[in-house]
């Protein structure tokens, strides 16, 4: 298959994902929550907490957790990545998907980005309404789509991961079930909604909190944003901690995704 033919097939194997991954169920569990972190908690905590200092600037609360509120829809929808697979495989979709004349990378890469691209319409909803609602929040297109490209490691890793795992299991609740155990922990055991200081009394939590991927996205996320240069040693050690966490995973989801017929 040349170059062009694949790329077609991409571009055809992407729009299928689209449309099957843009239902209620997307609408409602990806973008719910991060609304009511925007809405109603963000604002509420501001209310009690006042301003927070960050990078030398006094910023609302809403302000200093946009960020980990991005991070957020990146897990979310990372956990939620293989919807589509669950439908194929468990419906019967997958046989069909592998008698066509396509790679079975190109198929699993078509998942992986329609993942990404609804990652991305949640997270640009959210920033609209997050640059209306918080005080001292001003966004830039260079720090969004920054911002944006380190989400998308998470939503690689994790959609990647889950279809790795659903690839050898009989269960179609196996991302729920996962996502229902690790989530919560993982948002208040990174610097989603508190500062890293935060933790900095317990080497347990601290080692926890840094060995989190979430922690990492937040952090630079936050940093630009608010064009707050970090060390370089920090943005090194943290943008290679994702991008090498997001190649790994694709590695094992392309390897299970294309073994998931095999008994």
């Amino acid at each position: 298959m040349d170059l062009k033919s694949a790329v077609s097939s991409l571009g055809v194997a992407i729009s299928r994902e689209i449309k099957i991954g843009m239902d209620l169920e997307f609408f409602f569990g990806t973008l719910f929550e991060p609304l009511i972190y925007v809405m109603l908690f963000g604002p509420l905590m501001g209310k009690l907490i006042g301003n927070v200092n960050f990078g030398g600037n006094e910023i609302s609360y809403l302000a200093f957790m946009f960020p980990g509120v991005l991070t957020i829809i990146g897990i979310n929808q990372g956990f939620r990545g293989a919807a589509t697979f669950i439908q194929d495989k468990f419906r019967g979709g997958l046989e069909t998907l592998f008698t066509l004349p396509v790679h079975r990378s190109t198929l699993f890469l078509a998942k992986i980005l329609g993942s990404c691209l609804r990652a991305l319409i949640a997270m640009s909803v959210i920033s609209l309404l997050a640059a209306l609602m918080a005080e001292g929040l001003s966004l830039t297109l260079l720090g969004i789509l920054k911002s944006f490209l380190i989400n998308m490691t998470l939503v690689i890793a994790l959609a990647s991961c889950m279809v790795y795992l659903l690839s050898k299991s009989q269960n179609p609740n196996l991302p729920l079930a996962i996502s229902g155990i690790l989530l919560l922990p993982m948002m208040f055991l990174s610097t989603v909604f508190y500062p890293e200081s935060v933790f900095s009394g317990s080497r347990v939590l601290s080692l926890i909190v840094a060995v989190n991927p979430m922690t990492h996205a937040a952090r630079l996320i936050r940093s630009f944003i608010y064009s707050t240069p970090l060390p370089a040693s920090t943005l090194l050690i943290s943008t290679a901690y994702l991008s090498v966490l997001a190649f790994v995973s694709l590695l094992l989801g392309i390897r299970g995704f294309s073994r998931a017929l095999e008994r």
